[in-house]
């Protein structure tokens, strides 16, 4: 579980510091992707989505690393999000020919290592089963002799009767817990 929570926390670390960098510095930045910024719309679409969402999964894989049960959901989307990252990079790269390719090699390498470290975190993580609770047995008699009556509106509760007065309950007494 230590190894999970260390990958967990550093992907955390490294897309929060993503989103602020995307927060703050939105034209450099997109300038390290090749891209020019020339709109505020454009501005605000790359604070929006590359910081928001940076921060959103950041946050979440912090809340899971709180708790174990939380843990394994957090790697699967760690290594779905990451493997579908670096898919999408060789998808590209083949659809534009392959005139990219040392482009965004360290990107891809980050993302192909933290799909490596998430999944073998995932796969050091067992599943514990949950003991089973014990069985409750069927009741084999019924406390009232009678068969039970339909419900009609109107209907009151049994009265119940009295204890007599040599079975009621004593008052606790400390000390001797038979006397």
């Amino acid at each position: 579980m230590r190894f999970a929570r260390f990958v967990l926390l550093a992907q955390a670390l490294v897309m929060a510091c993503l989103s602020l960098a995307y927060w703050l510095w939105p034209h450099e930045m997109a300038n390290l992707n090749g891209m020019l910024l020339m709109e505020t719309a454009s501005v605000s679409h790359m604070r929006v989505y590359y910081g928001g969402l940076q921060l959103g999964l950041a946050l979440f894989l912090i809340w899971a690393v709180r708790a174990p049960e939380r843990a394994r959901p957090a790697l699967i989307m760690l290594v779905m999000t990451m493997a579908a990252l670096v898919l999408g990079r060789l998808v590209s790269l083949w659809l534009d020919g392959g005139d990219l390719v040392g482009f965004d090699l360290a990107s891809t390498l980050y993302r192909v290592l933290a799909v490596v470290f998430a999944g073998l975190a995932w796969r050091a993580i067992r599943e514990r089963p949950e003991p089973e609770p014990e069985r409750l047995e069927p009741a084999t008699h019924r406390l009232v002799s009678e068969s039970p009556m339909p419900f009609k509106l109107g209907d009151t509760p049994p009265a119940v009767e009295p204890a007599s007065g040599d079975a009621a309950p004593q008052p606790f007494r400390r000390g001797d817990p038979l006397a």
